[in-house]
C-alpha cells in the first residue's frame, strides 16, 4: 500500500471501519516485524511489540497526522513500544542484541550480504538508521521521528553511519564491491 493510499486508509480507520484498520494490519505487520527482528529484537518479543504497537495505533488511530506516512507513524509507536519493554526488562535478559538477530531477517534482502554485514560491523543505533533509511525508504525526516531525534541530527548520523560502514568495508579484503550488489 503506497503512502498516499494508507492515509486514505487511516482516515477511513479513523472513521470506524475495523476493514480499514485491518488492512493497515495485513499491509504494514510483516514489514514492521522484519524491522524489529533485522534490528536485534528476538522474534517473540518483536511479536508482542508488533501487536502492542498495533493496539496503540487503533487506539489512537483519529490522532494519525496524515503529513506523515502511515508507516512513519506506525514505526514510532513500535520503536517506543519496543523502548517501553526493554525498560521494564533493565534488570533481566536484554531485549535488543543486533549481532544475534538472525540472519534470515537481512539476507531476505536483494542486497542482503551487505545488510548482514552492516548489521556486524556497526552499532546498533547506526544500524536502524541506515535500516529505516534504505530498507524501509523512510526520508531522513522519517526517520528522526520514529527515532525521536533531531532532524539535523538524523542527517548526521546517516552520514556517519554510511561512512563508517564505507571504511569498513574498505579495510575488509574478503569483500568485494560487486558482493553488495548480489
Amino acid at each position: 500500500m503506497a503512502a498516499e493510499g494508507d492515509r486514505a486508509v487511516a482516515a477511513q480507520a479513523a472513521a470506524g471501519n475495523a476493514a480499514a484498520f485491518a488492512a493497515l494490519v495485513e499491509s504494514h505487520a510483516q514489514r514492521l516485524h522484519r524491522w524489529l527482528v533485522a534490528t536485534g529484537t528476538a522474534h517473540h518479543d518483536a511479536e508482542d511489540v508488533v501487536q502492542e504497537a498495533f493496539l496503540r495505533a487503533h487506539a489512537a488511530i483519529a490522532r494519525y497526522d496524515a503529513r506523515w506516512a502511515f508507516s512513519t507513524w506506525l514505526f514510532t509507536i513500535a520503536h517506543r513500544v519496543r523502548l517501553d519493554l526493554a525498560a521494564r526488562r533493565r534488570d533481566h535478559a536484554p531485549l535488543d542484541d543486533i549481532h544475534a538477530a538472525p540472519a534470515a531477517a537481512t539476507d531476505a534482502l536483494p542486497d542482503g550480504g551487505l545488510w548482514s554485514r552492516a548489521r556486524a560491523l556497526l552499532p546498533a543505533d547506526e544500524f536502524r538508521l541506515l535500516w529505516l533509511h534504505y530498507a524501509e525508504d523512510q526520508a531522513p525526516a522519517a526517520v528522526a521521528r520514529i527515532l525521536d531525534i533531531n532532524p539535523i541530527a538524523a542527517r548526521v548520523r546517516l552520514h556517519r553511519a554510511r561512512k563508517r560502514l564505507e571504511a569498513a568495508l574498505r579495510a575488509d579484503p574478503s569483500f568485494t564491491p560487486a558482493e553488495a550488489l548480489s
